[in-house]
């Protein structure tokens, strides 16, 4: 079917929406939940595979293709549909998990993940663009208390959940249970996205998705093993960087003269959505960084266990969920939205400071404020990113508006993942060092021999375990001064994002008629 008109009329029957919403919080409940149980369980995949050097690739590996995918789901979609598009991706994801859960070595391991990343990079993307499609701007805050919903329970018990697996039966399990949920999204998905979403003719520009690939790879592949992997000035990583440089040139070439360009380059055009990718890079940066690590300093600094460390996170996911669905109510009561792109940006920066005093001695009283404080910011911010692109965005952009606003959010997951894992083993290198000395350091392998896992650390001798505490802590510490300075940029860039009126229409409801009639 061909259509470049939104649909009018009275909308979806009761039925339907029940379907399309029960389908779609499967799928979210599948991408939020795996996300927070694996950053639980890395210490200990860490410790039985090897390699604790790694841990930020098991991220990264992740981010990495769920990134590049992105933006393709988003096109393909709105070439084809939403249904089988976004019945692949789950598809894909199940198969990830599934080797994730056979994984014998750390490397296996990677490999799986970015398998697994490239199904979810469809999940959490296509939900909101499917949701763009039948809900318009205005009245979305009537229907984000669902996906909050969803969000509380995926995020609360996620990290529990994670603890009580990797205490129980295995961090293996973490995986296993991904799949009977992930064939109840399929069976779901099979009737609820059964719906007149407007497809048209479908005119693939195939050197566009090789060259987003090529560049996206290159790109992010710096920061990931620069200083680590490779030094900064070797051959290797200026190969990659000159790669993925000249990728994004070409990328952006190639861009300007297609019929159906992957990325369109008039989105860009608008002011507020070309800061609002902005904003979502840097926020995601300093959010990954951050969250990737917490659970470390909890279960090696503090020595909670992997379940308490999880209960410990808590606070974070139940003040996301509480002020989404709060602000979602109120930002479609009053049809006002920047202000939460101003006070949430201004909400993070204060818990990021507060997160710098903690240490060994910090317990779950003194954890607890800075968490909300920072769930606070974050659910004023998330919800409404989105909502800003969409509103903003053709209906016939639908999709890829959503998609690339996801992308650059997932490019700065990415990038937020791997210079976290660089500043984290530059810092504990150096505060091993000081306190070990060159030669002690080197008998026990450096930083990665010392800390193989929270089991392992517990077991040192006092002055091994003293010191590899301390260090922890305090590059941890480092890690959130460091996202301060990024965080800070994401309210200076909401300060430039023009607020407009929130449409009343969406592209298969039509005008809401409560509306119309005001």
């Amino acid at each position: 079917m061909v259509a470049s008109e939104p649909r009018t009329g009275t909308g979806l029957r009761p039925d339907q929406l029940r379907w399309l919403m029960a389908g779609l919080m499967v799928g979210l409940f599948l991408s939020s939940a795996e996300q927070s149980i694996v950053a639980t369980a890395l210490p200990t995949m860490a410790g039985e595979l090897g390699g604790a050097n790694r841990l930020a690739w098991v991220v990264s590996a992740y981010l990495l293709t769920s990134t590049i995918v992105t933006p393709l789901y988003g096109k393909m979609s709105d070439l084809y549909g939403r249904r089988i598009v976004y019945q692949t991706a789950i598809a894909v994801f199940l198969v990830g998990s599934v080797l994730c859960a056979l994984a014998q070595t750390m490397n296996q391991l990677v490999a799986a993940r970015a398998v697994q990343g490239l199904g979810g990079g469809g999940l959490l993307s296509l939900a909101f663009v499917i949701v763009g499609d039948v809900v318009s701007p205005r009245e979305r805050g009537r229907y984000i208390g669902l996906f909050t919903a969803v969000f509380t329970v995926s995020a609360v018990t996620g990290p529990v959940w994670g603890g009580l697996l990797v205490d129980g039966p295995g961090w293996r399990w973490v995986f296993w249970t991904v799949v009977p949920i992930g064939l109840a999204a399929l069976v779901v998905t099979n009737r609820g996205l059964r719906l007149p979403f407007a497809t048209r003719e479908p005119r693939i520009d195939w050197l566009g998705i090789v060259l987003l690939v090529v560049a996206s790879t290159g790109l992010i592949l710096v920061p990931i093993w620069g200083g680590e992997t490779y030094a900064w000035t070797s051959a290797p990583l200026l190969a990659t960087a000159a790669i993925g440089v000249g990728g994004s040139v070409l990328f952006l070439a190639q861009e300007r003269r297609a019929v159906e360009p992957i990325i369109p380059l008039h989105l860009f055009a608008d002011r507020s959505v070309a800061l609002i990718f902005a904003m979502g890079f840097l926020l995601m940066a300093a959010l990954i960084s951050v969250s990737t690590f917490l659970p470390l300093f909890l279960q090696v600094s503090t020595g909670a266990s992997a379940t308490r460390s999880g209960l410990l996170l808590t606070p974070q996911s139940v003040g996301i969920s509480a002020i989404a669905a709060a602000s979602g109510w109120l930002v479609s009561r009053t049809g006002r939205y920047k202000w939460t792109l101003l006070v949430g940006p201004a909400l993070t920066v204060v818990a990021l400071v507060l997160l710098t005093t903690i240490g060994p001695d910090t317990g779950a009283l003194e954890l607890a404020p800075p968490l909300t404080l920072f769930g606070f910011g974050l659910g004023l911010i998330f919800p409404n990113l989105t909502l800003t692109v969409q509103n903003a965005s053709r209906f016939e952009d639908l999709g890829i508006a959503t998609s690339t606003s996801n992308f650059f959010r997932s490019m700065g997951g990415a990038f937020g993942a791997a210079v976290g894992g660089a500043v984290m083993t530059t810092q504990l290198d150096d505060r091993l060092l000081d306190r070990l000395g060159p030669e002690r350091l080197d008998d026990l392998d450096g930083a990665a021999g010392l800390i193989r896992s929270p089991a392992v650390v517990r077991d040192l001798p006092d002055e091994l375990q003293a010191a590899a505490v301390e260090a922890v802590s305090e590059s941890v510490v480092a890690l959130v001064w460091w996202s301060v300075p990024v965080m800070s940029l994401v309210l200076l860039f909401g300060l430039f994002v023009r607020e407009a009126p929130l449409r009343t229409s969406s592209a298969i409801g039509g005008e809401d008629p409560d509306r119309a009639a005001d």
